[in-house]
This record gives structure tokens, sequence and C-alpha cells, in this order.
């Protein structure tokens, strides 16, 4: 039977600083049947350009330095592997863009951004 969740068996890296993945975060992707590695930028990039990465998208922490994150950005895109940058919690002052919580709307738009159809690398 076909899982009705479009990150069923999906491997999503959320690459981000201490804390910014919490207990109920893990939960939610995981009830979506999605498998989560976490990382930091340091442990992410250490990888060759050769090999082969195990996975299919990145959500990133929009709080990690700037040059961090343009790099990651750059590796992301050469690997093909789609991503987008997150908060890790919602602010009055959002108007756009993406929270990491275990909140539906928030993990669907997330889930659209990186898998749905007309998605695209750039974020």
């Amino acid at each position: 039977m076909k899982s009705l969740s479009p990150v069923a068996g999906k491997t999503i890296v959320i690459i981000g600083g201490p804390g910014f993945v919490s207990d109920g975060v893990k939960e939610a992707w995981a009830a979506r049947r999605a498998v989560v590695v976490i990382s930091s930028v340091d442990v992410v990039a250490m990888h060759s350009s050769d090999e082969t990465l195990p996975y299919d998208a990145a959500i990133i922490d929009v709080t990690i330095p700037d040059q961090a994150m343009l790099t990651m950005n750059e590796w992301l895109e050469m690997r093909r592997i789609p991503f987008v940058f997150a908060q890790g919690h919602r602010s009055e002052a959002l108007s756009a863009g993406f929270v990491l919580s275990d909140r539906p709307g928030d993990i669907n738009a997330i889930v659209a951004a990186l898998f749905g159809p007309g998605s695209g690398y750039y974020h």
C-alpha cells in the first residue's frame, strides 16, 4: 500500500545549531515516515564533492552565519538536493518564509517547497 505522505521514506537532513530541532519536530516528521538526520554545517560540509549523499532534501537554520549559509546553498545546489531555509520558531514579525515546527501547516509548507510540483532548488 502506498503511503499518503510525500516524504515517506525520504531522508531529510536538518542543518542547524544546538536547539534548532525539538523533540516535537522530530516526532512530527517521523509520523510522516520521513527519515530525519540532524547535522551541523561543519559535518555536512566535510563530505567530499565526489561523494554521493543519502539526502533527498535539506532544511537549513536561517540563524547560521552568513558565510556558512552561502556555502551550504552552493554545496546543495551542486548536488541538486532541494533545500529551504527555516526559522526555528514563529514570530509576529514573520511575514514569509518557513518555520521548522511540529505544526502541520508549517510542515506542509516545507514539504510542498521541497517535493511539490514545480519545486526548485533555490529557496
